[in-house]
């Protein structure tokens, strides 16, 4: 992207009642030298594991053979010859969207997923298309220049048939959708907790049991938002001003992690440490407060838990919604890193804590909890730089 943005993206997944693989998939390529992803999204024939393979053999071909230039009509050609034939049905049969995306320049191509939804400005715009075949395949083509603040949504039928037979006498109609999205839309929200709400709104449509699987992709065009984090003080004390004075010298939001290491901040700035007493419980540590800092921590404990919280946020989005409203240290890092950031900065110091002494809590166990944690922001689609000091 340009002009200090980016693309992030934003999934939710829900498998059909009873079913324990999903029929729908998505594969995203990422080509950072052309500053380019290629987004996939398919939906097999049936449910199961069927459908799944056939999602999967579509997805991951038409990325491969989109990525490489190769044009379109070809790419449909090959995923048709591919496909395993339904011995029930006759059928060899999987539906995709697929989106590339160069610059600001995407080209989408779509073929019986219900249409992309594109909201410029929190609102639905209304983008032209161009209808040919390949085949027997009724193929809709669209390029257009991506902005700031760009919000795209891609599904399978399972989010527009939601409800059909229940409370939903036509399923969940476009338009419906669209206001839905409309409403909760904020320039602030994250692609992936307006992908968790779509997730969250199906569910309920669907009274908890859904008769097909629902995948949505969400991407956003947005700016780039930077988080700079340290945690504890550095290995050489006489650094101390030198390290911190890089630290907040950074563009962004600034998280203390430490108690050692507020402490040293509060004589840097000047400014008193202030312990927010009712901010901790049992499991929790307290927080604290210094001006001109976001967010003030505990150190080990609250970094643990945050890793823990990041391994069960990469296998269900819908953490997103359950940490929004929260006012703990845990959640509130995790709103920072997980769902603010673009871009974190982790300045990890090196000094020994005597305070850990007694805790069975080594250097080698805390820097561990930091590279998870480098690792799960990396999955997240974060730029993480890790820097020892």
């Amino acid at each position: 992207m340009i002009d200090n943005l980016c693309l992030e993206m934003g999934h939710i997944s829900i498998n059909k009642h009873s079913e324990t693989i999903c029929g729908d998939f998505y594969c995203l390529l990422e080509d950072k030298d052309k500053d380019r992803i290629t987004l996939v999204l398919s939906d097999g024939l049936g449910s199961g594991v069927k459908a799944n393979i056939q999602a999967t053999l579509t997805a991951r071909i038409l990325s491969t053979m989109l990525a490489h230039n190769l044009p379109i009509d070809e790419c449909i050609d090959t995923v048709a010859g591919t496909l395993p034939v339904c011995k029930v049905r006759k059928l060899a049969y999987a539906t995709f969207t697929a989106l590339q995306v160069e610059g600001n320049h995407a080209y989408l191509v779509q073929y019986d997923n219900p249409g992309a939804i594109l909201l410029r400005g929190g609102k639905s715009c209304q983008y032209n298309t161009g209808v040919r075949f390949v085949g027997e395949k009724e193929i809709h083509e669209t390029r257009l220049e991506l902005q700031k603040d760009d919000l795209l949504v891609l599904m399978t039928d399972g989010v527009t048939n939601v409800g059909i037979g229940k409370i939903m006498p036509e399923g969940w109609l476009r338009e419906d959708v669209i206001r839905f999205l409309e409403t909760w839309y904020s320039p602030e929200l994250s692609p992936r907790r307006m992908a968790a709400l779509l997730g969250q709104a199906c569910l309920q449509l669907g009274l908890d049991s859904l008769d097909d699987d629902t995948t949505v992709l969400v991407l956003k065009v947005r700016e780039r938002q930077a988080v700079n984090m340290i945690i504890g003080p550095p290995e050489n004390k006489n650094e101390d001003n030198k390290i911190l004075k890089m630290f907040f010298a950074k563009a962004g939001a600034h998280i203390v992690c430490g108690g050692t290491t507020a402490h040293t901040v509060s004589q840097y700035l000047k400014k008193p440490l202030i312990p927010m007493v009712e901010s901790g419980d049992e499991t929790i540590p307290a927080m604290a407060g210094i001006e001109g800092v976001d967010l003030v921590t505990e150190g080990v404990i609250t970094l643990r838990k945050l890793v823990e919280l990041g391994d069960l946020y990469l296998e269900d989005n819908m953490l997103s919604l359950q940490i929004k409203d929260r006012r703990d240290a845990v959640s509130l890092l995790a709103d920072y890193l997980f769902e603010k950031a673009t871009d974190v900065s982790i300045f990890f110091g090196m000094a020994a804590n005597p305070a850990h002494e007694q805790l069975e809590i080594d250097f080698d166990t805390k820097l561990a909890l930091v590279k998870r944690l480098e690792a799960q922001l990396a999955q997240l689609g974060k730029n993480v730089k890790l820097s020892l000091c």
